[in-house]
């Protein structure tokens, strides 16, 4: 299963999400000093594989905007705004995005994914993206609900999609795409 590539969605409206409020917790931009605190982050994320600092410094590298969710002196949700070209066309992609498990949640995914979507669009009229796993049914909730939309770009995607909806529920089946199989065409 390792050669299916992760899923695309692709943002959908055109202005940014609200910001929810998240009481006790800030939203800010990365700041040198920042490394272990981040680094511990992505490690007790656990959901998006090995980090080390070499990897922690590559990302940062190729990143335009990286974003924070501070709460109690801790960084505790992180995602970044990365300037790509996908199909031919320059994007922006909200990459990289985790949240401590102590904090899951609490809206934090929502909070940071919104702030970075609004940053994209400050930075300057492009598609925005991102790149997610099939496994992560928490953050796929976040992001259809802020209005991401699924791609259909690779032959495994309808499938996958439909696996992906049956898990959402209920609330999620009206904003099922049209080349999502049913269960009965599966």
């Amino acid at each position: 299963m390792s050669s299916l590539p992760q899923l695309i969605l692709w943002y959908g409206r055109e202005v940014a999400p609200d910001l929810p409020e998240i009481e006790g917790c800030r939203l800010r931009t990365y700041q040198p000093g920042d490394e272990e605190g981040w680094l511990a982050l992505l490690q007790a994320n656990g959901e998006l594989g090995h980090w080390d600092r070499q990897r922690l410094e590559d990302v940062l590298a190729g990143t335009r905007v990286q974003l924070f969710v501070e709460c109690e002196g801790q960084i505790v949700a992180c995602t970044g705004c990365n300037d790509r070209t996908r199909e031919l066309r320059p994007c922006w992609e909200i990459g990289w995005v985790a949240v401590h498990p102590d904090f899951q949640g609490r809206g934090l995914g929502k909070f940071i994914v919104a702030a970075a979507v609004a940053q994209a669009k400050a930075l300057g009229a492009r598609p925005i993206y991102l790149l997610t796993d099939d496994f992560r049914i928490p953050a796929l909730r976040c992001y259809i609900k802020l209005g991401f939309l699924p791609n259909n770009s690779h032959p495994s995607y309808p499938h996958r999609w439909a696996d992906i909806f049956a898990h959402l529920g209920a609330d999620y089946q009206a904003l099922k795409p049209g080349f999502v199989p049913s269960d009965q065409s599966r």
